[in-house]
């Protein structure tokens, strides 16, 4: 009999979207995508959740509540940036241990709320329990212009491949947490980690420009993430190892943790920055909106043929083994 461990993360959702199979004609989308669609005339409502458990996601030793109540929601207004969708209203469900100090609840909150507040959304329900671990879930709801969504099933052979920012900050800020002989530690790397920047506005711009063919947020790790993009497109592609963005920052301390500099760029996760695939006619207008917006958009690989699969290629032109595409919670 086959394990957790030996299906994946991604095996046992394949898993559940053949069991469950979708049977309203009003759901545009939904296992397979960011967010689950459903269409309303013209527009169409956002659905999306997301989880947070202690001990897995985030440890209460280098955790300040303050920071987990921003990500909390910021986790879940990613996916809806990656659609181009607009957040409205949210429901949380939490699970407390007891002896729970109300101070950490009440800073718990003041987060949530700070980051609600940042992207005008409402909180509308939930529900509370005890619980051995802190448990945070969430479900964001939004809406959008059914003709101006992405999915990630659009890319098409001959596009760009693109990112937003710079990637590996915050899965190296989370080894810099997690290291307790490190005296001198990186405030920028740890924030990057603690409290992302969900891209609502880039998202929302590229849609409404109708740039992107396909996107998807940088939630497990570029590869993974790139390789769901694939996957739903049914295409290949390759990507440039020297033009994945790299800050000063992140050039300054991965060498305490890797040998490879793009190693935790490639595959480290909670970058929470948009990947998309775009018709080489749009550049002009990528470069025009990065410029606008003042945030880097690198391209860095171009899509093929399904037949010709996944690569990462080197600095020599080489291809380079994907031993590792990112993170698997069973794995």
């Amino acid at each position: 009999m086959n394990t957790l461990r030996e299906i994946g993360e991604f095996g046992l959702i394949a898993k559940i979207r053949n069991w469950m199979r979708v049977s309203r004609p009003e759901v545009l989308r939904g296992i397979g995508d960011d967010v689950a669609v459903i269409g309303m005339g013209k527009r169409s409502l956002l659905i999306t959740t997301d989880i947070l458990i202690e001990g897995i996601h985030f440890e209460r030793s280098w955790t300040d509540p303050f920071r987990l109540g921003r990500k909390a929601l910021a986790v879940n207004l990613s996916d809806i940036a990656a659609m181009g969708g607009i957040p409205k209203y949210f429901l949380i469900s939490i699970g407390l241990p007891k002896r729970l100090s109300f101070s950490f609840l009440s800073l718990f909150f003041r987060g949530l709320k700070e980051e609600a507040g940042r992207f005008q959304v409402d909180l509308i329900g939930g529900d509370t329990s005890r619980s051995q671990k802190i448990i945070i879930n969430i479900c964001l709801i939004g809406d959008g212009e059914k003709r101006e969504l992405l999915f990630r099933n659009g890319a098409r052979v001959g596009d760009d491949l693109y990112v937003s920012g710079t990637l590996g900050e915050a899965a190296l800020g989370l080894k810099i947490l997690q290291d307790k002989k490190l005296k001198r530690k990186s405030k920028r790397l740890i924030e990057r980690h603690l409290a992302p920047t969900p891209r609502i506005q880039l998202g929302q711009t590229l849609a409404k420009k109708n740039l992107p063919s396909a996107m998807i947020d940088v939630s497990d790790g570029l590869l993974i993430d790139a390789s769901h993009i694939l996957e739903e497109s049914r295409v290949g592609a390759r990507i440039w190892e020297d033009r994945i963005p790299l800050s000063g920052v992140y050039r300054k301390w991965v060498n305490i943790y890797s040998k490879d500099p793009y190693r935790i760029a490639l595959d480290g996760g909670e970058d929470y920055e948009l990947l998309f695939a775009a018709p080489k006619k749009n550049r002009t207008g990528i470069l025009s909106l990065a410029r606008s917006l003042k945030t880097p958009l690198t391209r860095i690989g171009e899509v093929l043929p399904e037949k010709e699969g996944f690569s990462l290629i080197g600095k020599e032109g080489e291809k380079i083994p994907l031993k590792r595409l990112g993170f698997d919670h069973f794995k």
